[in-house]
């Protein structure tokens, strides 16, 4: 198999040699793909197949591996359409998996990087984005990332600035929400796999923008790096020790702030001010993790930090930062988006039998209680709707009691006030009969033990949350 296009900075390797640091390379990954399977729940590996020669490698080795222990095994491809050779790529990887055996799938991003955006962040978010949605609970992605991209990446990282977070750089196994990842080529350098291709006569492509040094790492891959190791002998290595050792502070942060958190949704202050002033970034940090947020920058957590947290007990300062949002209400933070989508003005018919309704804001589900809950009978006086506030509502909430104005019963339930425009209210005719997830007027609730419709709402209280 050809070499489609090879690299000015790849070092020739004797064949001997090859076959030798090639045959090595597979105990050593072979053993990490080992202890992955060992738990007994992996029936599918994804790989994120860029047609490069770190991917064609691991592509090529797990081909070997997986298939005699009857683990499936998919590729796929994100054309991230930067390049004009794009397509080609595509048809080269879909070409090579179907020369091997496995199965392929691929898509091309619409769109293009937001003005003054990283384009490798935009292709990074992107790329996963896909990536993940080929994942089931019993499946793990796997990409091929190497040493000396984590090298590159802790040096970045460095000059930076980063806490021990960034200086942890790339992991070998991670997350992404409740979908599990693997990088089982990170502790191997990049002339290892070189070696394992030349071996194996394997076929790989090589991206031009790569040479671009326009873009920060790769003005660290081809002039940084290259001046380091001939001064430096072993920096590569160094660096990605570095990152190995920051991972063991991390997970000791991590798990320090797992003791102050527990299940804590949302951030509840006071148990931020009771883990102490040092603790308190990676408690936030940790928080924001496990709820799917971005990092924050300096700025964002030493607001949060000062101003959020030092604010009135009747402030609700809130600080943004990449799309997301921490708003402070109730002595707790909330992670949500940025921009909170505008209510709809014109009423949204409820379907009988009752369907989940998916609206801007979250998820509606009505079903039988068995006790207490709205009357059917009562429903089916008038047409049924979802509608949004517009000032001045009111319910009964007891058969005889006084009519109660939903924006104060809005503030005793506790309701965050971002959310309370999109809380969905559900009439009967012209009547507020129903406040989902709260409450049901007077007049239309079942009477004593008498089963009922109850209403659940579900918001949608962070980024791309259900």
């Amino acid at each position: 198999m050809r070499v489609l296009q090879r690299s000015v900075n790849t070092p020739t390797v004797e064949p001997g040699a090859s076959a030798r640091v090639a045959a090595a390379l597979v105990i050593r990954v072979g053993a990490r793909i080992d202890n992955l399977l060992a738990a007994g729940d992996i029936e599918r590996v994804v790989l994120g197949f860029s047609g490069g020669l770190d991917s064609t490698v691991l592509l090529h080795m797990l081909r070997a591996y997986l298939v005699p222990r009857n683990v499936l095994l998919q590729t796929c491809h994100v054309d991230h359409g930067l390049q004009v050779d794009s397509p080609r790529w595509f048809v080269h990887c879909a070409q090579v998996a179907a020369e091997l055996g496995v199965a392929f799938c691929g898509t091309r991003l619409s769109g293009t990087p937001p003005s003054g955006a990283s384009v490798e962040d935009w292709a990074r978010q992107h790329r996963y984005a896909y990536l993940l949605t080929q994942l089931d609970s019993r499946s793990v992605l796997m990409t091929a990332h190497h040493r000396d991209d984590q090298a590159e990446t802790v040096l970045l990282q460095l000059l930076r600035g980063a806490g021990p977070h960034g200086l942890a750089a790339i992991r070998e196994h991670g997350h992404y929400a409740d979908k599990r990842l693997m990088r089982p080529l990170l502790d191997e350098a990049r002339e290892d796999l070189l070696a394992y291709g030349h071996a194996h006569a394997l076929a790989w492509l090589e991206d031009p923008s790569n040479a671009d040094l326009r873009f920060a790492r790769n003005r660290v891959r081809n002039v940084v790096m290259p001046v380091l190791e001939r001064e430096f002998p072993g920096a590569g290595a160094a660096l990605a020790r570095v990152a190995a050792l920051q991972s063991e502070v991390v997970e000791v942060l991590d798990a320090l702030a797992d003791e102050f958190l527990l299940d804590c949704e949302p951030l509840d202050l006071t148990r931020l001010r009771a883990c102490g002033t040092p603790l308190r970034p990676f408690v936030i940090k940790r928080w924001l993790s496990r709820a799917g947020g971005p990092v924050p920058g300096r700025t964002q957590l030493q607001h949060m930090l000062h101003n959020m947290l030092d604010a009135r007990d009747d402030g609700m300062p809130m600080v943004a930062w990449r799309g997301v949002a921490v708003r402070r209400y109730d002595n707790k933070f909330f992670l949500t988006a940025a921009r909170l989508p505008a209510p709809g003005t014109e009423p949204v018919p409820c379907a009988i039998p009752w369907t989940p309704l998916c609206l801007a804001h979250g998820r509606m589900q009505a079903c039988q209680s068995a006790i207490g809950g709205a009357e059917p009978a009562a429903l089916a006086q008038g047409e049924l709707s979802v509608r949004y506030r517009q000032g001045g509502e009111r319910l009964r909430l007891h058969p005889g009691g006084p009519r109660r104005a939903l924006k104060h019963l809005f503030q005793e339930w506790r309701v965050p006030p971002w959310l309370r425009d999109g809380w969905p209210l559900v009439y009967v005719g012209d009547q507020l009969a129903v406040v989902p997830g709260q409450t049901v007027a007077a007049e239309f609730r079942a009477a004593g033990a008498a089963p009922g419709i109850a209403f659940d709402w579900y918001p949608r209280t962070a980024p791309g949350s259900d």
